[in-house]
């Protein structure tokens, strides 16, 4: 690999494998990191050809870039233009030679990270010109080559053929084709216009029609010979190549094809694996841009049930071509994105798909034209088109207007599968109107509500203009949901209600239901969860009223209709039970029912709204389901919740056809029942535990959230152990006979604590804490599920049972933690020769205040956030919310091997038990891509805030991002070396700027000999482990020693400033710090140093390992 001040680009070449290889070097990537604003600048790239005339054309062309000094041995080079580089269209210029000819490419050994050609090529030669052809030019815009240093005109013709034959593997327009510029070296005008005639002559006669394929334009230029001065000899090709430049900048403004530096670098490396891999076909620019950011996989169905439920009388077809194509829009042009031509967006992404849509739903509609109607949506975006491209209004608000135009017309279109706001997603709320919205419609259509994380206010409806707010949660892409999962057991539910009193004594104020994102309950499960969920009840509320539900339900069976004396008698308890058989339960249904109607109300659904909801906003908050089983043989299982899939998720789904069939809360719990989609039985019939359906449930509404879930599962009593357990040796006739033996094994399907360990043995080891069961033995109490008058026994189960208390407590404090979570503050360089600097903060999910409010009743010692090496920060409790948004917001940073290395963060306590906040474990590069910083052409969520607009916080937060170096007053060629910080390698040697002994104005260098576990050194480690910009002075006869943290080059400033712009600067002196202590902030400091000592050897073997010499470079300056 060249060195860092190297401009080479590419090497072709052999792998030790004898595989032919491409050795590429991020030269494009270094550069576009240098640039000013490489989010707006969109550079213009050039390609110069040739050899010796070449290089020395660029001295005359580029004389600030020292082009002579820094070179490269590279087969293609390059370099930025020193001059343009702050101006909006920055200049790129690659240099190389074509391999034509008697200069074949020399056979490089490459190393092992080359990357191999997987089509057939049998040499770099050949390599190297599919490079050029179907790499370089797809983004160059000026190509110039210098016929003199080829062999002849021959070979300049043969070169260009060769690019015809390979074909431009761009899809846009022709005209946006490389320029040819041709340079001749001539002693009179006449010999350089006869030349130029004959080889755009030859070039036309030989490459015939499919040249404009290739390139837009063939230009010569001839450089006069010696009698005029270097300057004046190459003015006018310097002349020719700015006239180009500015006229492709004007093709490209015209086509609205304006690539940034961000944009030119993300295209270059998927092109770059394209042409790696094929040849033959083009490079797809649009689906390029969708990499990241893929066109949904439900769009078919989705755009399929949209045109099935248009189908209404008073509507047509083409009626709906305005919401699709504004639909369309809006999924692809995020403000980040280019500004490609609409029609050529819609073929290449979503013509298919609508297509395919309107065939599965022809038989809904009368008039019926897939041409037509894709006409009109082309028609559509282009108008569009028109105005965002002026960058007049945002794609998200032309989906705004549009809707709103014709309210009229889509406010009688309804959905529970689907969100209509955007068409693509699967939706996740329902409005008070009863149209649906998904999570991501909620954060762009929403506005963020002051205080909270990722908690937004939708203030209306768009389809009818209907005015009642929604305030939804959604879950932060860097979060997992963590899980309450309730077992089912009649009356015994009042074992898991016993076990949430003891947490939410724990909790103090802070609501249970706000540390929940996922809640899923079976049979009497389900009603706690319909309860603490659906009704927002408390869990007191909540256990009165399960007791008042459970007494009324179960007082009395139904009894046979003979005379009471006979009830008991054989014939009166086979009357009896043909009696259940033919009602099909053992209890009055009729009681069931309205009970059940009188506590959650007759008309409130479980997704969707009724005039059972309060007066106000409606909420919508964690996500919960009841499991439910069908009366089919296989008896599948069922889910009836207030969500939808993800539309990532590949598993099935059903749903009632609209939301009229929505079941409601009282049919929850019930007898056999039909939803339309079919009849349902509850499920506690078959899955009795929670937990695995629970999970399941959890991947498939956030199926990318890969880090640990936490989950807590609540048991309603588990049989008393058995002490002999063996196998009997023969069977009794009566006592073992087939009754018997079918009813235990059904009884046994019943037993959750056996389920409950064999989903934890399927769970990693490491992420076993963050699961926790909650259960106690039955003894001898009644294992029935109508015992009514054992309640109050169940409930002294859980209190007198030894450790519930603690596992509680334990409980609360794990689901406490969950809601913090990580936030990276910009994209992690990855750098494999050195440790790399990660930095972000820490935020709060929910009510902030209550939640550190009761972390900090539970640990009154206090808290800090650890990683797997070391300490990153102190839980500043309620001093880290934000006093202007009452927000949580933590900067934090810490030291990583690399982007792709297993990190976790922790809190700690002072009894050195720690607990993972959430998310973790993870890698900073799937942290990258769940927050789309790798995204160079926008985001899913168009950049929409997450939370209220908060000055206080983007100061606070700025403070932690990647801090960028400032311009150096000189730049040579290279033009990608970053500023370097002056850097000591020698561990035991420090350098300061003593007073001269000469002159008293004027400081000399001198040596100061140290070992690096004296305070400078401590100091470096306490801004590493920290997060600290630490500003050290350390006092010495030799001199004042310095040490900056914060990379500063203008600091420290001189003495007088230093105190007025750092009046709380502490300076210590070495004595003060090995002397007796008499500062409480001194003896902080020495303690800290204490401590940092102790990690001295953790980071020596850290250096070892990743080859660095010293992991405490520090920067010194007096």
């Amino acid at each position: 690999m060249p060195q860092r001040n190297n401009v080479g680009w590419f090497d072709v070449g052999m792998r030790d494998d004898e595989r032919v290889a491409v050795g590429e070097y991020s030269r494009l990537k270094e550069i576009a990191s240098e640039l000013e604003n490489p989010q707006s600048q969109c550079p213009m790239l050039c390609a110069f050809l040739g050899r010796k005339n070449k290089d020395y054309a660029l001295q005359q062309l580029f004389p600030q870039n020292n082009i002579k000094r820094h070179d490269s041995e590279a087969n293609i080079k390059l370099r930025s233009d020193i001059v343009s580089s702050n101006s909006d269209w920055p200049v790129l210029f690659a240099d190389g030679d074509t391999g034509q000819g008697n200069h074949p490419p020399t056979s490089k050994r490459l190393q092992p990270a080359a990357r191999p050609v997987w089509w057939d090529c049998k040499s770099g030669k050949s390599l190297l010109l599919v490079i050029w052809a179907r790499l370089v030019f797809l983004f160059t815009d000026v190509m110039c080559i210098f016929v003199e240093d080829f062999s002849g005109l021959d070979e300049v013709v043969e070169f260009l053929e060769c690019c015809v034959r390979l074909q431009s593997a761009s899809v846009l327009p022709h005209d946006i084709r490389p320029r040819i510029i041709l340079a001749f070296q001539a002693t009179t005008e006449q010999v350089s216009w006869g030349r130029q005639k004959e080889i755009c002559q030859r070039l036309q006669d030989t490459v015939q029609g499919s040249f404009d394929s290739t390139f837009s334009g063939v230009h010569a230029v001839w450089l006069a010979g010696g009698w005029l001065s270097e300057t004046a000899r190459y003015e006018p090709l310097r002349s020719m190549v700015a006239a180009q430049l500015d006229s492709m900048r004007i093709v490209r403004q015209r086509h609205n094809i304006l690539l940034s530096a961000n944009n030119l670098m993300a295209l270059f490396q998927t092109a770059l694996d394209h042409t790696l891999q094929d040849i033959e076909r083009p490079f797809e620019l649009i689906r390029a841009t969708r990499i990241g950011r893929e066109v949904s996989p439900c769009l078919i169905p989705n755009l399929t049930h949209y045109f099935k439920i248009g189908a209404q009388p008073e509507k047509r077809l083409k009626d709906l071509a305005p919401s699709v194509a504004s639909a369309l829009f809006m999924d692809h042009y995020t403000p980040e994105m280019i500004g490609l031509d609409p029609r050529m967006v819609f073929w290449a992404l979503y013509r298919p798909a609508v297509i395919e849509a309107l065939t599965e739903s022809k038989d809904s509609w009368t008039e019926f034209c897939p041409t037509a109607f894709t006409a009109m949506i082309e028609y559509h975006m282009d108008l569009l088109f028109t105005r965002f491209s002026r960058d007049i209004i945002s794609s998200i608000d032309l989906r705004k207007e549009q809707l709103i135009s014709q309210s009229g017309q889509l406010s009688s279109i309804k959905s529970n599968k689907i969100c209509l706001y955007c068409l693509f997603h699967s939706a996740q709320h329902v409005l008070a109107c009863g149209h649906t919205v998904c999570d991501r419609c909620v954060q762009v259509f929403g506005t963020p509500m002051k205080g909270f994380e990722y908690r937004f206010v939708v203030k209306g409806c768009l389809y009818c203009l209907y005015q009642r707010p929604l305030i939804a949660d959604i879950l932060p892409p860097t979060m997992s949901p963590s899980i309450l999962a309730i077992d089912g057991g009649g009356v015994r539910g009042v074992i898991p209600l016993e076990f949430l009193f003891l947490i939410q004594e724990n909790l103090g104020d802070c609501p249970l239901q706000d540390l929940v994102d996922l809640a899923i309950g079976t049979s009497s499960g389900g009603l706690i969860v319909l309860g603490l969920f659906l009704m927002r009840w408390d869990v007191p509320h909540c256990a009165k009223t399960f007791d008042q539900l459970a007494s009324r339900i179960f007082q009395q069976r139904r009894q046979s209709t003979f005379p009471w004396p006979a009830r008991q008698s054989i014939l009166g308890n086979m009357t009896r039970w043909i009696q259940w058989l033919l009602h099909d339960s053992c209890y009055d249904s009729q009681i069931f029912d309205t009970a059940l109607k009188d506590a959650f109300g007759k008309d409130r659904r479980i997704f969707g709204v009724s005039p059972d909801d309060p007066v106000g906003s409606l909420y919508a908050g964690s996500k919960f389901g009841v499991v439910t089983t069908s009366i089919s043989k296989d008896t599948s299982t069922f889910v009836i919740g207030n969500f939808n899939r993800s539309h990532r998720s590949c598993d099935d789904y059903v749903r009632p056809q609209d939301l009229e069939h929505e079941p409601k809360a009282w049919q929850a719990y019930f007898t056999p029942i039909e939803l339309g989609i079919g009849t349902f039985q509850d499920g506690g019939l078959k899955h009795n535990f929670a937990g695995e359906i629970a999970k399941q449930i959890s991947h498939q509404i956030w199926p990318y959230s890969k880090g640990s879930t936490r989950m807590l599962s609540l048991g309603t009593g588990a049989a008393e152990p058995e002490s002999n357990r063996s196998t009997p040796h023969f069977r009794h006739i009566f006592r073992d006979g087939f009754m018997r033996r079918g009813f235990d094994a059904w009884m046994s399907s019943m037993d959750t604590e056996c389920d409950w360990r064999k989903m934890k043995s399927r769970i990693n080891e490491a992420n076993r804490p963050d699961y926790h069961r909650l259960n106690v033995t039955l003894g001898g109490l009644p294992s029935n599920v109508d015992a009514v008058e054992s309640m109050d026994d169940y409930r002294d189960l859980v209190l007198l049972q030894p450790g519930s208390a603690r596992m509680a407590r334990e409980a609360a404090i794990t689901f406490l933690i969950s809601r913090f979570y990580f936030v990276l503050s910009g994209e992690v360089a990855d750098n494999s020769t050195a440790l790399t600097w990660c930095r972000g903060t820490i935020r709060c999910k929910g009510p902030a205040r209550r939640v550190i409010m009761a972390l900090q009743r539970l640990h009154p010692k206090g808290l800090n956030y650890t990683s797997d090496y070391g300490m990153v920060g102190i839980f500043a409790g309620l001093d880290g919310l934000c006093s202007s948004c009452g927000c949580y917001s933590h900067p934090i940073a810490f030291l990583v091997r690399h982007v792709d290395q297993v990190i976790n963060i922790y809190l700690r306590a002072d009894n050195k038990r720690q607990w993972k906040i959430n998310g973790f474990p993870e890698t900073l590069s799937s942290l990258i891509v769940k927050q789309g910083l790798n995204s160079s052409f926008g985001q899913a969520d168009h950049g929409y805030p997450s939370r209220a607009p908060c000055i206080t916080c983007d100061i606070a937060e700025d403070r932690v991002r990647p801090k960028t170096q400032d311009r150096r007053r000189k730049r040579d060629s290279q033009g990608s070396q970053d500023k370097r910080r002056k850097r000591i390698f020698n561990s035991n040697t420090f350098y300061t700027m003593a007073p001269s002994r000469f002159d008293p104005h004027r400081k000399d260098r001198a040596r100061y000999n140290k070992r690096t576990h004296t305070l400078i050194s401590k100091a470096h480690e306490l801004a590493t482990l920290c997060n600290a910009d630490v500003y050290l002075i350390m006092s010495h006869p030799r001199g004042t020693t310095v040490y900056n943290s914060a990379a500063d080059p203008n600091w420290p400033p001189p003495d007088r400033a230093l105190e007025l712009q750092f009046p709380d600067l502490k300076r210590e002196s070495q004595a003060s710090m090995t002397g007796p202590v008499t500062d409480p902030v001194v003896e902080d400091l020495k303690r800290l140093c204490g401590y940092f000592a102790l990690r001295e050897k953790f980071l020596n073997e850290v250096s070892t390992e990743e080859s660095v010499k010293s992991p405490r470079v520090s920067k010194i300056i007096a």
